[in-house]
């Protein structure tokens, strides 16, 4: 059987592992949280070179990674969870970024940009989650609570904040209460987090404060590597891989000390490389797609959930950012990424683009359709279509076997040119973007979804006022 484009052996695995641990047990990570440093010391971590930083020898990254569950359950708004765990179907999330794009122009985000482009991803069928960003008209210290309430407000969709501060985390934590509508958090978990280690090797004080501040709700935690082949991390992928890995493992054993058994995304989908030319941090590169999926496969080989970018380095919505987000959300796919973040992003994630996410959710959709694959039994077989067919001189479109199975078995798409050429003529020879433009623009014309209930949202804006207040 030929060798999958991007799998790795047996033997790969087990090199990378043996490197990572070998980083961790004789280089040892950087752990900024004192109290947290200490836990781990008494727990069987040894003291590095510095005061900051621990060595874990690989028992111990062992025996707390077996803490970790295979499971990591997720909810939407309305309380439907949803399982992930290494095998199972990929679910897309939007991105994070400072800047809205459309056509040639980008500017910071501001709230109202965040609130039309949560409503754009609400009404798209493949986005599961929803991610907070920037807001740049909100003071910094309150643009991650912000975030939340705006998500809430404009989709039921699974929440993931972006954390500006770890103050930030109580007042989302209530509103997400809130919304929850007299579930617990760890019944209905709404709300996710997560945040990147500082390559190489350091996990801040504000990862430590926002892992303690979230725990004791089973709520899932995304560790996030953000290699930089060449700058930030080995220039080699192999190199690259071990060392973000080692990060990872680090961070799980960390979360485990402060709430045992809670589950941990493992990311190593965020990389990037270094243009030896000009200097960019890339993120839409095949490299970083190979990078990706190895972490989607290595995520399996540690029995843990995974997550990863589709990505693209392209300024605005061109053929470039369809063919870069093709190759990488196809290589997460390949590789058993389980949540694929970058639905909208531009600009090696510098910027969020609502006609992009139109095309990325077509993208997503069909990558869904060829990971689904398709079934093999009698019925699927036809022999008997098959038989009548060629026996009668008829054909397959007008037969009771085509019009039973066409609906699930074949895709179809409104967005995509599936028409004649004088027909796409006729309707204005559109671009697959102005096509997409044109979907943003219905979506928005609708009337807007209630969400959240009257009471719900005097409740989150009274908590989000408060948390103003205290961070004046």
């Amino acid at each position: 059987m030929a060798k999958s484009m991007f799998s790795l052996t047996r033997d790969q695995f087990e090199q990378i592992n043996h490197t990572s641990l070998r980083v961790l047990s004789e280089v040892g990570v950087r752990v900024d949280d004192d109290e947290l440093r200490s836990r781990a010391l008494r727990a069987g971590a040894k003291p590095g070179r510095t005061n900051d930083r621990i060595l874990l020898p690989p028992q111990m990254v062992q025996e707390y990674l077996a803490l970790a569950p295979r499971i990591a359950r997720f909810a939407d708004c309305p309380g439907r969870v949803h399982e992930l765990a290494p095998g199972s179907r990929p679910t897309f999330w939007t991105g994070a970024a400072l800047n809205c794009v459309h056509g040639n122009v980008s500017r910071p985000i501001r709230s109202e940009d965040l609130a039309m482009l949560t409503r754009v991803a609400d009404a798209l069928p493949n986005v599961f989650g929803v991610v907070g960003t920037s807001v740049d008209d909100v003071p910094p210290s309150a643009r991650d609570f912000v975030g939340f309430r705006i998500l809430a407000e404009h989709s039921s969709k699974h929440l993931r904040p972006l954390l500006f501060t770890a103050g930030g985390v109580e007042p989302i934590l209530e509103m997400a209460r809130v919304v929850a509508d007299g579930k617990t958090l760890a019944e209905c978990p709404l709300v996710s987090f997560g945040y990147s280690c500082l390559s190489p090797l350091h996990w801040s004080q504000i990862s430590c404060d926002l892992w303690r501040r979230s725990s004791g709700h089973a709520l899932p935690i995304m560790l996030n590597a953000e290699p930089i082949a060449g700058a930030t991390s080995p220039v080699t992928l192999a190199g690259s891989i071990a060392l973000s890995n080692a990060e990872l493992l680090a961070g799980v054993v960390l979360v485990q000390l402060l709430e045992a058994g809670r589950p941990v995304i493992h990311n190593l989908g965020f990389a990037h490389t270094m243009d030896m030319r000009s200097a960019v941090c890339l993120s839409g590169a095949p490299e970083c797609a190979l990078m990706a999926c190895a972490g989607g496969q290595l995520a399996a080989y540690y029995g843990l959930p995974s997550a990863a970018w589709m990505d693209t380095d392209s300024l605005i919505d061109d053929a470039q950012a369809s063919l870069e987000k093709v190759l990488t959300g196809m290589a997460q796919v390949q590789g058993g990424t389980n949540i694929i973040w970058g639905v909208g992003q531009l600009e090696s994630q510098k910027g969020l683009s609502a006609v992009q996410a139109v095309i990325d959710d077509a993208v997503a959709g069909s990558l869904l359709r060829c990971w689904d694959a398709f079934r093999i039994d009698q019925q699927s077989l036809a022999f008997e279509a098959i038989v009548e067919v060629v026996e009668s001189g008829g054909d397959f479109l007008a037969h009771d076997h085509t019009l039973k199975y066409f609906r699930t078995e074949l895709s179809e798409s409104r967005l995509m040119a599936r028409t004649q050429r004088d027909k796409w003529q006729a309707a204005g020879s559109t671009t697959l973007a102005e096509r997409a433009e044109q979907r943003v623009q219905q979506i928005l014309a609708a009337p807007p979804t209630l969400h959240l209930s009257d009471q719900q949202s005097r409740d989150i804006r009274a908590i989000e006022k408060l948390a103003m207040q205290r961070c004046q």
